[in-house]
């Protein structure tokens, strides 16, 4: 006869061999066995976070750098559904989460048990695949706890996505011994897709028969060999290559800006492509997506080797499910880079008027929001990695043009402000350099207990801007002038984020003008602390200083 002890010896054993060694725990009972198992074992590497919210987040932040799967380990019941919105960004976001439920056994399931509810598949819509542990002892019980495991790692590694394995347990929890037991890793060979010569004579010369062509950047990790195709590919004169701060991209032709360039076109059909190449996981701006949604373009193919596909402009002719750097090395040798054109042209001026404009503005721009991101953009140092916090922060981001060696991440996935801070700092646990979180106040204090931990670290920098709650309701149409505005949306700010620092024995510095700004940011940058700087905005007209900034850019 089988144990759970023999069946979480053999977790552990496969889950050692496939080399995935971080592991986040968070405090309960049920999860005993694997708490004492794992812990046993000096291979892993593994960290306590009380708020399963924040352990979440805080392990998606680590496989975000990493780009390798991190484990999340939790006890049964209530605990595990703390777990979902950080399951939930990690699925759209592509970020590898192996996440472990203990549970009860199933005949106490729904019997009025302490913690226990209908755990198995929990997190199905969010999830790459979901597994139970058996909890009945027959001959085959350990050959099918290996293959649940193998399948489940294996399947997390391939998909980029998380996986659930759902682990009942009977009584005695804290009874484990370590074992021998072990079983065969299950290999996964893997390769990488590629076109065939008559598909890329055909993508070539659909490409060659258009002469207003379009490339759209969205959320990607930092790629070299991308980074330097598409240069090269911005060289065609009938090409444009638009660009986020996520794309991680950086070019001379490349145009950063979409929503302050998208001001000056204002609409003229001649700027709309006749193709358009979108590239990797969400785009941010809404202008360019209610653009091309009324503007269609006659062909749009997606590149991404995931298996998923966002038909964002509601014009998807083809998916091309291969890595972007392999398409482009291929296709860059099949095409004719026009040296003759406008369309890159046309572009590029109205960028570069919007780039004029943009530093006209902020000669005599009055302290708001947007003066404090200026701020923020002109001192920021080089080789740092940057986390967006969203709603109102990402957006004010893109608004600049970046020329410096910087990794721009966010959660933006599902775009929701919780677990910004906990992702900013899962990052910074397993990136040497410096991470900044920029992000708002509700935001925020939404996620306080990401600093709630033993493992808070030094390289982490945080801004808060505080405009008193719910910026972003002040800016977006309609929001703003409801009835209900001051209340359901903009949702005022009371909390006192000095105290919250006090309260979590974390270094704080705060600023309120654009001198105070400048000096409060030369200390941040130069702490060897986690330190947060508040930088207050609540009485600047912030929506009215970002309608004057729009006016500029147009003039």
């Amino acid at each position: 006869m089988t144990t759970s002890l023999e069946r979480i010896q053999i977790l552990t054993d496969l889950l050692q061999k496939h080399n995935i060694k971080n592991v986040i725990f968070s405090p309960g009972s049920r999860n005993a066995p694997i708490v004492i198992a794992i812990r046993n074992n000096k291979f892993f590497n593994t960290k306590v976070i009380v708020d399963e919210r924040s352990a979440g987040f805080i392990a998606m932040g680590m496989a975000q750098q990493l780009q390798e799967p991190v484990i999340i380990c939790s006890t049964s019941g209530s605990s595990t559904l703390n777990y979902a919105p950080a399951i939930c960004e990690a699925f759209y976001q592509k970020i590898p989460l192996i996440v472990l439920t203990a549970d009860r056994p199933p005949e106490w399931i729904d019997q009025g048990e302490g913690q226990s509810i209908k755990q198995n598949a929990i997190y199905n819509n969010y999830i790459a695949g979901s597994f139970q542990f058996p909890v009945d002892e027959n001959p085959d019980t350990l050959w099918q706890s290996g293959r649940i495991t193998n399948e489940a790692i294996n399947l997390c590694t391939q998909s980029k996505s998380p996986v659930h394995i759902n682990l009942p347990f009977r009584e005695p929890l804290y009874e484990t011994v370590m074992s021998s037991t072990k079983r065969n890793k299950i290999e996964l060979t893997k390769l990488d897709k590629s076109l065939k010569n008559e598909e890329l004579d055909l993508l070539s010369n659909q490409w060659n028969s258009f002469s207003k062509k379009l490339i759209i950047c969205g959320l990607n990790h930092k790629n070299e060999k991308l980074n330097s195709l598409l240069n090269e590919l911005s060289n065609d004169e009938q090409t444009v290559i638009l660009t986020e701060s996520t794309s991680n991209l950086l070019g001379e032709n490349f145009i950063q800006c979409i929503d302050r360039t998208l001001e000056r076109i204002n609409g003229n059909p001649d700027f709309n492509p006749e193709l358009i190449i979108s590239l990797g996981g969400a785009i941010i701006s809404k202008k360019i997506k209610t653009l091309f949604r009324r503007f269609n373009p006659k062909q749009h193919w997606h590149v991404n080797d995931e298996e998923t596909v966002m038909d964002v402009f509601t014009s998807l002719t083809r998916i091309i499910p291969i890595k972007e750097d392999i398409f482009f090395k291929n296709f860059i040798s099949k095409i004719n880079l026009s040296p003759k054109g406008t369309y890159k042209s046309i572009w590029l001026k109205e960028f570069n008027t919007s780039e004029k404009n943009h530093l006209a503005f902020f000669k005599n721009a009055p302290w708001s929001d947007l003066k404090a991101h200026e701020l923020i953009h002109k001192s920021i140092p080089t080789n740092v990695n940057i986390h967006l916090g969203n709603s109102t922060s990402v957006r004010y981001v893109q608004l600049f043009n970046n020329s410096k060696k910087l990794t721009f991440n966010g959660n933006r996935g599902v775009s929701g402000i919780d677990g910004s801070t906990s992702t900013a700092l899962g990052a910074a646990l397993v990136n040497k350099n410096d991470t900044i979180l920029i992000t708002g106040d509700l935001s925020f204090v939404y996620d306080s207990n990401a600093l709630w931990n033993n493992y808070v670290p030094k390289n982490l920098k945080i801004i808060v801007l505080n405009n008193n709650g719910g910026g972003i309701f002040k800016i977006i149409p309609g929001a703003s002038t409801t009835q209900f505005s001051q209340e359901n949306f903009v949702t005022n700010n009371t909390a006192n984020l000095k105290a919250i620092a006090k309260a979590h024995n974390v270094n704080y510095l705060h600023a309120s003008s654009i001198e105070e700004t400048k000096e409060q940011l030369n200390k941040l940058f130069k702490s060897s602390s986690l330190t947060i700087l508040e930088i207050n905005t609540k009485t600047a007209k912030n929506s009215e200083v970002l309608s004057s900034y729009f006016k500029e850019i147009k003039s």
